[in-house]
């Protein structure tokens, strides 16, 4: 499917709507960046560890609290899981990883292009390492007003990096908590999981054939971002690789939740609610 239509819009905490430029024909931006500067470094002169500050190349300075040396990278592509609480300068609290009943953050890490500061730090880390994190505004919630953080603001972020994990392991991980045993997979990580009961039997669809699909969208977290009844003719460009495959291999009137990666999805880019690098699983029933 090349657009599906969403029901859900993700709406993420974390440092959202970055500026994302540290070159800017802006004075007003220019001078805040050298205010913001000044301001990291008199907060350090506080801190007990603020000598052990390090500066990164894009601005951003950071102090390792715990080190794990026998820790992971993240990777590009990989989920990074982290715990976070962020505060102004000035102490106020203003973000943090523990939203209703989660705890954590987790989020596909996908080369400092779309999680500004908070991703750059995480490819200064290894897993079980804490790391205080100092973003200057360009990094972190950019030049505008946002709920509670003022423009140009520099954010102090404590941050635990709990896991990483590549989209085979993700899947492997949701097999495993759903407890799935009957489990058809591919050498390139398609899933199916045939559900219908009884069983369907005769030939599987192939290529070529045109059916009515009923279909909902999740992600791994069982988050739903679509669903519907749409028209499919197998074996065309009009649909996503892994969710035409998956129909190729099923029965007419048959059920099954297909997973797979993104390299059989959005891939790198992603498409709406759907970030880059994000494993997607369907339940559905070719009719």
């Amino acid at each position: 499917m090349k657009r599906i239509n969403l029901s859900l819009v993700i709406v993420f905490a974390l440092l959202i709507g970055l500026s994302g430029c540290m070159d800017s024909d802006n004075p007003d931006d220019t001078q805040k960046i050298k205010e913001n500067e000044v301001a990291i470094e008199n907060y350090l002169k506080t801190d007990s560890l603020g000598s052990k500050a390090i500066k990164d190349s894009s601005g951003l300075y950071y102090i390792i609290r715990t080190a794990n040396p026998n820790g992971q990278l993240a990777r590009r592509g990989d989920a990074a899981t982290i715990k976070y609480t962020g505060y102004l300068l000035d102490g106020t609290k203003v973000i943090s990883s523990t939203v209703d009943t989660k705890t954590t953050f987790t989020f596909p890490v996908e080369g400092y292009q779309y999680w500004g500061g908070i991703e750059r730090g995480i490819f200064l880390m290894k897993t079980g390492e804490k790391a205080t994190l100092f973003l200057p505004f360009y990094l972190a919630s950019g030049a505008v007003d946002r709920v509670n953080i003022p423009a140009y603001s520099p954010i102090r972020l404590e941050v635990e990096f709990l896991k990483t994990r590549s989209e085979p392991q993700q899947i492997d991980d949701y097999i495993a908590a759903k407890g799935y045993t009957k489990v058809e997979r591919t050498v390139d990580n398609l899933v199916i999981i045939r559900t219908s009961t009884p069983a369907v039997t005769g030939d599987t669809l192939g290529v070529g054939k045109s059916v009515k699909v009923k279909y909902v969208g999740k992600f791994l977290d069982d988050t739903k971002f679509g669903e519907g009844t749409m028209d499919v003719t197998t074996g065309t460009s009009n649909n996503i690789k892994g969710f035409d495959r998956a129909i190729r291999k099923m029965r007419k009137t048959e059920k099954a939740i297909v997973i797979f990666p993104s390299d059989l999805g959005y891939g790198k880019t992603g498409n709406n609610a759907i970030l880059p690098y994000t494993p997607l699983q369907f339940e559905i029933e070719v009719q």
